[in-house]
């Protein structure tokens, strides 16, 4: 199984700001693969700063997380 680059999760993340966040699950249904695959990356951006917890969606019981101003700078420079 190969690891989802943290590029690539901090993208997934900034589509779902508008709908108030998403889970690492979200990002893993979203990316068809295992949270396992997306767990490191998810794992570098929380202690990196990168994400903040932004609610909870008590539908899945799951904490929705957005970017933080390091995160949208984080995707700016990987657009750039």
């Amino acid at each position: 199984m190969d690891e989802i680059p943290l590029g690539t999760m901090v993208q997934v993340l900034a589509d779902f700001d508008r709908f108030g966040g998403a889970s690492l699950g979200l990002i893993a249904w979203e990316l068809f693969v295992p949270e396992a695959a997306v767990a490191p990356a998810w794992s570098a951006a929380v202690a990196g700063g990168l994400v903040a917890e932004a609610g909870h969606d008590p539908t899945y019981d799951e904490r929705l997380w957005r970017l933080t101003a390091s995160g949208w700078a984080r995707l700016h420079e990987r657009q750039g």
